[in-house]
C-alpha cells in the first residue's frame, strides 16, 4: 500500500463527515448570517475572475464557466423563490429549497471523487491540471454561480427585513 493510498484512507471519515453535515445542512432551516452571506456573495466571483484570467488561453474552459455560471444562476434564483424566510424575536431564519441544494452539492462531490479516484489510479505526475478540464470548470462554475446568488438574494432579503 502506498503513502497515498494510506493518507486517503485516513483522510476519507473526516472528508464524509465534513459532506454529510454540509449536505444535511442544506435542508433544514437555518440561521441567517450575514458575514457568511457576504462571503459568498463576494467569494465566488473572485475565485471564477481568477480561474477566467488563467484560462484565457482556454477558450473551451472558459465557455465551460461562462455555461455554469448561467445555469448555477438559474438554479439560484428558482431556490430562492422556493426558500422559506421567516423573522421571530429579532432572528433572521431561511429554509433552503432542498432538492437545487442537494444537486448542486452532489454535483460538486460527484467531481471531486471522481477526481480523486483519478489521482490515486494515475499518480500525481500523471494528474491533468484543475482547470484543464471543461467539465470541472463547468461544474465548479455551477457551485460558485448558485452560491453567488443565493447568498446575494439571502442579503437582499436581510436587508429588506432591516427597513420594515
Amino acid at each position: 500500500m502506498t503513502q497515498t493510498n494510506i493518507v486517503m484512507l485516513v483522510l476519507a471519515p473526516l472528508i464524509m463527515w465534513r459532506v454529510y453535515k454540509r449536505v444535511q445542512r442544506l435542508t433544514v432551516r437555518q440561521k441567517s448570517r450575514v458575514w457568511r452571506h457576504w462571503i459568498g456573495a463576494a467569494a465566488f466571483p473572485l475565485i471564477l475572475a481568477g480561474f477566467a484570467l488563467t484560462l484565457l488561453g482556454n477558450p473551451l474552459a472558459l465557455a465551460a464557466i461562462g455555461g455554469g455560471v448561467a445555469l448555477g444562476v438559474i438554479l439560484g434564483l428558482v431556490a430562492l423563490r422556493r426558500t422559506g424566510f421567516e423573522s421571530s424575536g429579532g432572528e433572521h431564519f431561511y429554509t433552503p429549497y432542498a432538492p437545487i441544494g442537494l444537486l448542486i452539492a452532489m454535483l460538486f462531490i460527484a467531481r471531486l471523487l471522481y477526481r480523486t479516484y483519478e489521482y490515486i489510479a494515475h499518480g500525481p505526475a500523471q494528474m491533468p491540471a484543475f482547470g484543464s478540464s471543461p467539465l470541472t470548470m463547468f461544474i465548479f462554475a455551477t457551485v460558485a454561480g448558485y452560491y453567488h446568488i443565493y447568498s446575494t438574494g439571502l442579503l437582499r432579503w436581510r436587508r429588506a427585513t432591516i427597513s420594515k
